[in-house]
This record gives C-alpha cells, sequence and structure tokens, in this order.
C-alpha cells in the first residue's frame, strides 16, 4: 500500500452527466503514480482483486512503457479515475469581465458554464484508482521505474484525469464496478480502414498509404476500393482489389519477413530507414506480382484495366489474384517461401537497413517467381470445391487455410508429418470422402 501524500491543487473543469459528477484535470505522470491506484481496490474479495492485478500484467504495460519512453510525440487518452476516502474539495473561481472592450461577456453564459472553473483540493488522504486507464497507469508506473537518464523528466508531463466520486459501501462498489465494465465493455476501438488513414506508428497502415498514394500501378483513380471492407463483386470491373486487403497482406507478409512481434509492427513505428524498408518490400511484392503474372500487369500497367478486370472476375471463377482471397493467399504462400532464406532481423541496430532491403526484396521477387506455374483458375484445382464453389459460384473465405497448405505441401513447404492433420481438416471441412489428393494437380 502506498504512502499518504500531501495536499495539492489541481486545475479543473466540472461537469455532470446522469448520475455522475465528474472533474477533468490535469495530472504530471509523477502525480498519477505516486496517487493513483490500481482498481483492484474496488473488490474486496483478494481472489477477486488478484484477478484484475493479472489483467494489467498481460504484457501491455510493457509495450506502453516503451511508448512513453521512445516515441517522441506521445499522447495518452484521459484517464477515468474514481476518488474515495480523504476530503476533495471544489475550489470555484469566477471569470469576470476584466476589460470593456473585450467582446466576450462572461454574463452572457448559462450558470452552469460560469461554475465549472476551480480548481479540486486534494488533501493526500484520497484513494484514487482507474476505473479506466490501468493498463495506462501500469505503463506509467514502469516507465518512470526505468532510471535510464533519458527519462528523468517524463514524469512532468501532464496527462488528462477525470475523477468521478466513489462511495466506499456496496452499493458505491456495485456502481463503480458497473461504470468500469461499461467503459470497458463500451469502448469503440479504432476500425481497421480507420486504422490505415490515420495511424503513423502501425507499419502496414504507412506502407499501405504510400502504395496507393505513391506507388504508380496502386496510386491510379479507382484501382483500388475504399470500402471499410475486402469484399469486392464479380461483376465490379473497374477495381483491382481492396485498401483493407493491401492491409491484411502486408501484415501476413511483414510479420515474417521482420520477425517482428504482430505488436511491434502495429505499435511501434520504426525509425525513417527502416519505414523505408518496408514500403520497399511492399512496393516489391507487387512489383513481382505484375513480372510473374501477365494479368496483373496488363491490369495495374496497362491503358485497359476496366477490361482485363472484367476477363478476370467472373462470377463462375476467373484469375485467384483478382479476388481478394486470392491475393491475400499468395502473400502467404510468398511469406512461408522466404522465410527459411532471410536471417535478419529488421530494425536491428546492428544491422544495414539498405543491405537488409535488397536482400529482402531479392529473396521476395525469387518467392513469387518459385510460384509462376501455380493454377490461377478458381474454377480449377486445387480451389475449386474448396474456396470456390462451381454451382453457387460463392467464395469460402474460411477455407483459405486449406489451400493454402495444399499449395504449400505441393511445393514441399510442409513436413510430411503434416499430412494427417491437414487430410482431417479437409474431411471435416468438406465431408470424409474428400483428402488432400482430390485437390492436387
Amino acid at each position: 500500500m502506498k504512502n499518504r501524500h500531501g495536499p495539492t491543487y489541481l486545475p479543473a473543469l466540472k461537469g455532470r452527466i446522469g448520475k455522475w459528477a465528474f472533474y477533468t484535470t490535469l495530472m504530471t505522470l509523477d502525480e498519477v503514480n505516486e496517487r493513483i491506484y490500481l482498481s483492484n481496490e474496488i473488490y474486496r474479495n483478494k481472489s477477486l482483486s488478484d484477478m484484475v492485478q493479472r489483467s494489467v500484467k498481460s504484457g501491455r504495460a510493457e509495450k506502453i512503457a516503451s511508448y512513453l519512453k521512445n516515441e517522441e510525440e506521445r499522447f495518452f487518452p484521459a484517464m477515468v479515475v474514481a476518488v474515495f476516502e480523504g476530503e476533495p474539495n471544489w475550489l470555484e473561481f469566477s471569470i469576470r469581465k476584466q476589460n470593456e472592450n473585450l467582446e466576450f461577456d462572461p454574463n452572457t453564459l448559462d450558470r452552469a458554464k460560469l461554475d465549472s472553473f476551480g480548481f479540486l483540493s486534494l488533501s493526500g488522504d484520497e484513494r484514487l484508482f482507474p476505473l479506466d486507464g490501468q493498463h495506462r497507469l501500469a505503463g506509467i508506473r514502469e516507465a518512470l521505474a526505468d532510471p535510464d537518464a533519458a527519462n528523468r523528466y517524463l514524469g512532468s508531463e501532464e496527462v488528462t484525469v477525470m475523477l468521478v466520486a466513489h462511495d466506499p459501501s456496496d452499493s458505491g462498489r456495485t456502481r463503480s464496478r458497473r461504470l468500469f465494465t461499461t467503459l470497458n465493455k463500451r469502448a469503440v476501438s479504432v476500425k481497421k480502414h480507420e486504422t490505415i488513414a490515420l495511424d503513423e506508428d502501425d507499419v502496414m497502415a504507412i506502407a499501405t498509404r504510400h502504395l496507393i498514394e505513391r506507388f504508380e500501378p496502386l496510386s491510379r483513380e479507382g484501382i483500388v476500393s475504399f470500402r471499410t471492407n475486402a469484399n469486392i463483386l464479380p461483376g465490379d470491373t473497374k477495381t483491382f482489389t481492396a485498401i483493407v486487403t493491401i492491409y491484411d497482406l502486408l501484415f501476413d507478409l511483414f510479420k515474417v519477413i521482420s520477425k517482428r512481434s504482430p505488436e511491434d509492427l502495429k505499435f511501434n513505428r520504426p525509425d525513417d530507414a527502416w519505414t523505408d524498408v518496408y514500403r520497399s518490400c511492399a512496393e516489391h511484392f507487387f512489383v513481382s506480382l505484375m513480372n510473374v503474372f501477365p494479368e496483373v500487369k496488363r491490369c495495374l500497367m496497362g491503358n485497359d484495366s476496366e477490361k482485363v478486370i472484367a476477363e478476370n472476375r467472373r462470377e463462375n471463377g476467373g484469375h485467384l489474384l483478382f479476388r481478394p482471397v486470392g491475393l491475400r493467399m499468395i502473400a502467404q504462400i510468398v511469406a512461408v517461401a522466404v522465410k527459411r532464406s532471410i536471417t535478419d532481423t529488421f530494425e536491428d541496430a546492428k544491422q544495414s537497413p539498405s543491405d537488409v532491403q535488397q536482400k529482402v526484396i531479392n529473396e521476395i521477387g525469387k518467392a513469387v517467381a518459385n510460384f509462376s506455374a501455380l493454377p490461377t483458375e478458381l474454377a480449377e484445382k486445387p480451389y475449386a470445391g474448396l474456396i470456390f464453389d462451381a454451382h453457387t459460384h460463392r467464395i469460402s473465405v474460411g477455407r483459405s487455410a486449406l489451400v493454402r497448405d495444399i499449395i504449400l505441401k505441393k511445393y514441399g513447404f510442409t513436413k510430411p508429418s503434416g499430412d494427417g492433420d491437414l487430410n482431417r481438416r479437409i474431411k471435416r471441412s468438406v465431408g470424409e470422402a474428400y483428402s488432400v489428393d482430390d485437390f492436387m494437380w
């Protein structure tokens, strides 16, 4: 248990929503670290308390700490914090018209706004715990515990904290627990298309924007769909693929070739030199597709892309790479093919970004070329009967992993010991009468 602290005064705005009164204030990271407890205080039962404690030790605190220490443009959303015990006091001050020449007259404001400005006085005896932001609190603690002198000013930086009153009675605990779960269950996560459009840390989003803005084959007007999902109808003769598909296939590719964790790829932006490596790999993947599959080149580099798309995306089948499921699948099998030959780890200080880039794009080119004889007609093996139904003309995206593994087996990228499992998966998916041999070509 932390020691009690002395009094402090926090600049604040007072507000009310529903049955909750709240105060929006600023606290330094040092104050957050010293004065706010983890949310286990909301529970009397030690097992429940321990469960809450375990939930903040899942690795997120370490990632948040790394973000705070290493990202110069760091920023935090507001933490929602419950306050109980002690005697916090609201010290209101008035806004008066100081100069007759000012256009703004505070007297024109309603009373609620005029009474919203002041300081929140904390005695130091309060117990504060986060209703929303416990992982951020754990991350702040870990960052400030780092003895590195480079972080000595981190504690003076400020975050927004919204304080709400908490009653330590049984009914008060129930009310606070409900707010805790409401905030966490109903928080709207950032959607993928928003990540692609805005995220400056997610390297797949960065590379995707680069492709559709600066890589000429994909930056042409209308060639990429900006819908919020990957679906492209068979009758669509204008778009080659969807922006969401580009993001997904780059994720499949980057997590293998970079040897970085998915969390690193999504939350830790590389420096400029390594960001260029990712962009170059993304470009070269599509360059390699155009070099090996002439239909893709005609679509992305020719003057009559609509005609090419109409020929290769048909209701009764068409070219594998003109469907989102096929384009992502080729990225996955290329990733497996290059995995054996790439030994360098991206963003390693001991590695030269330019050297790694050259090695990797060479391997991507060779891997794509290795699949030059891959069947591409959806109405034929290995796709028909698995991801493509010749009768209903429907695509079964859920079976794409089966087709991927059949292709990898055909090209010698799987071990014979895995054949039994692959056959069992096929039987579960399409029936006991089928085996991997029924889909080999």
